[in-house]
């Protein structure tokens, strides 16, 4: 489950960050691939289409399954939006209680987005067995890493060895001996 609103998460924060950098086109930025190829529409399709395959659902699970599961991710989505935007407000935090509010609050909302996620979860259950809801998250999760791997390329000169960043990467952390 961490996995999922991990991915999720992550997703929608790559989403988020390419339309906030739509501003940026011609003012002298390299070619963004990501901007080029990424829509929110195309993701949607994608993924309905990866879940009916990985999971086998008829044409009558899909029309009543999608909108509820595209209804649950909109909502963990605004929740996500909201957690960003008090860490962001972690720059502005001088005293503990700033802080102290920050933690309790971001710590509220994932608890929310949980919640959130068990309240989708029954409804979905009168439309889907159980194991197909497995099979969805699942499927979900497979998605999400295959998406993002498509997208690390671009990533890597961020986080990777290239840009003299102190992190390297799973690989020199596992030969790294302590």
């Amino acid at each position: 489950m961490k996995r999922i609103v991990l991915t999720l998460t992550c997703l929608m924060a790559l989403a988020t960050g390419m339309l906030a950098q739509k501003g940026s086109e011609g003012k002298g930025k390299t070619h963004d691939f990501r901007k080029e190829h990424f829509s929110p529409e195309k993701y949607r399709q994608m993924l309905e289409g990866f879940i009916t395959k990985e999971v086998a659902l008829t044409s009558n699970e899909q029309q009543k399954f999608f909108p509820m599961l595209h209804e649950m991710m909109e909502a963990q989505r605004k929740l996500m939006d909201e957690e960003r935007e008090i860490l962001r407000s972690g720059k502005q935090a001088k005293t503990e209680a700033d802080f102290e509010h920050i933690v309790k609050k971001t710590t509220e909302l994932q608890v929310e987005n949980r919640r959130t996620e068990q309240t989708y979860y029954k409804k979905f259950a009168k439309v889907l067995t159980w194991e197909k809801i497995y099979k969805v998250r699942m499927a979900i999760t497979k998605f999400n890493m295959h998406a993002l791997r498509k997208f690390s390329p671009q990533r890597r000169s961020q986080w990777g060895k290239k840009d003299g960043n102190k992190w390297k990467g799973h690989k020199d952390r596992k030969n790294k001996k302590d």
